[in-house]
């Protein structure tokens, strides 16, 4: 496979370009928001994660509910909006015995994934993969499952990610992308 990174100087779009395509397209255009929103969303582990995922994911368009609006993000987003909303900070998911329990969030990033025809994970591969990222003394790179292995040999992929603007810019979209979910302040007027 022959593929391309750029970024747009004008739009800031990043555009992914592949020979012979992948999962039916040639062309990947996406803007740094959508990383954040699909890490986010997903329960991903890298930016690289993030393009692997935007590059084999295939919404499920069945899923789309037109009376109500709702489709296969839906439940991601009311999921994360009440992680965020939670008033319990440092809910640990490990119970007594050390089994994993169930994580509503990591539910809806599993149907979330499934609508999009990626790989789900469990309970206990969340729970390890956000105590390795909390650890961050691994030269390894985490992974919640997604392969990516076809954004391995994206020729200047390497550099967008190991440049120290362009990892600011998505450390901002991200921190933009959590603001715009947490709970406002409710005006108690009556």
């Amino acid at each position: 496979m022959s593929a391309t990174f750029e970024k747009d100087e004008n739009s800031g779009l990043l555009i992914v370009r592949c020979d012979p395509p992948v999962n039916g397209c040639c062309n990947f255009v996406f803007s740094s928001e959508t990383i954040a929103s699909w890490k986010a969303l997903l329960g991903l582990a890298s930016t690289r994660e993030a393009i692997a995922a935007i590059m084999q994911g295939r919404e499920d368009r069945s899923r789309y509910d037109p009376t109500t609006g709702r489709g296969v993000w839906t439940g991601a987003y009311e999921a994360l909006e009440s992680a965020l909303d939670d008033s319990a900070t440092d809910v640990s998911m490990l119970a007594a015995d050390g089994e994993v329990m169930n994580d509503p969030l990591t539910a809806a990033r599993n149907r979330a994934r499934e609508g999009m025809s990626l790989p789900v994970m469990s309970n206990e591969t969340d729970a390890n993969l956000i105590a390795t990222m909390a650890a961050d003394d691994s030269d390894e790179e985490p992974s919640s499952g997604i392969d990516v292995t076809v954004t391995k040999d994206i020729e200047g992929l390497d550099d967008f990610l190991n440049d120290e603007s362009s990892q600011s810019n998505l450390d901002e979209c991200e921190e933009r992308f959590y603001q715009s979910l947490m709970p406002r302040p409710q005006n108690n007027q009556q």
